[in-house]
């Protein structure tokens, strides 16, 4: 393959990895990985059965290594649960992903910052959705920031009574999203980067939940935003819903 491909900034370049089965060499891969604002990595054999990809297969051949599952990488935001969509396959009667909101105290008002369908175990979501199908309103409150698009568009609005940890690998800008938009230039919300449930925050209210404002310095702090690197899209590729 890289006989037949020529690389060409900005246009075309071959993935970076590496071959070893030591985990110190692995660990640093890791590292230029999380400094290039890249995902993490993909670790699978070289070769032989065991290398083989399935398509539309999870298995223990090919693993992600994500820096958001690292102890003390990424970071945790407390986000408000606005609503839901409708899960699907195994996830069929409960709700299968959800949209979090941070809280923006100047104007009391509920940002949209992202979808989250990963980290929930089937009974946590069979809890989640007797909680907060006493919570369904038919719209969404005047005090909701979301987008206006019919596809962004949840399957049902909550009432804002539950506060979520969660854990991000990353910031991101996003037209869809709403968190500090007033903030940002080009009028663009900042969203999270394969978010993660974590807890429920029993002992917040949802107006302790993390600012707009936290939201948009955790953005600007962020390695790649202050070396003047562009981020990919914000993406919700982990869960069926």
């Amino acid at each position: 393959m890289q006989g037949a491909f020529n690389e060409i900034e900005g246009e075309f370049a071959f993935a970076k990895y590496g071959d070893t089965n030591e985990l110190d060499e692995i660990q640093i891969l890791l590292d230029e990985s999380v400094k290039a604002s890249c995902e993490g990595l993909m670790v699978k054999m070289l070769d032989g059965v065991e290398s083989h990809y399935e398509p539309s297969r999870r298995s223990q051949n090919w693993l992600k290594v994500k820096k958001d599952y690292l102890s003390g990488v990424g970071d945790s935001l407390d986000l408000v649960v606005l609503g839901a969509y409708f899960g699907s396959g195994k996830r069929t009667g409960w709700y299968g992903a959800f949209l979090l909101a941070c809280y923006n105290p100047g104007t009391q008002v509920y940002e949209t910052v992202c979808n989250i369908g990963t980290g929930f175990s089937e009974q946590i979501l069979e809890e989640l959705h007797t909680q907060l199908s006493a919570l369904v309103i038919d719209r969404p409150k005047p005090f909701y920031s979301h987008s206006a698009g019919n596809k962004d568009q949840p399957d049902v609005w909550f009432e804002p009574k539950f506060v979520w940890e969660v854990k991000t690998a990353d910031l991101t800008l996003s037209p869809r999203y709403k968190a500090a938009a007033s903030q940002m230039e080009g009028g663009k919300g900042v969203s999270l980067r394969f978010p993660r449930f974590l807890k429920v925050r029993e002992d917040k209210k949802p107006d302790e939940a993390t600012t707009s404002r936290s939201v948009a310095e955790m953005y600007r702090k962020q390695d790649s935003v202050g070396g003047g690197k562009s981020k990919g899209p914000a993406a919700d590729d982990d869960f069926e819903y």
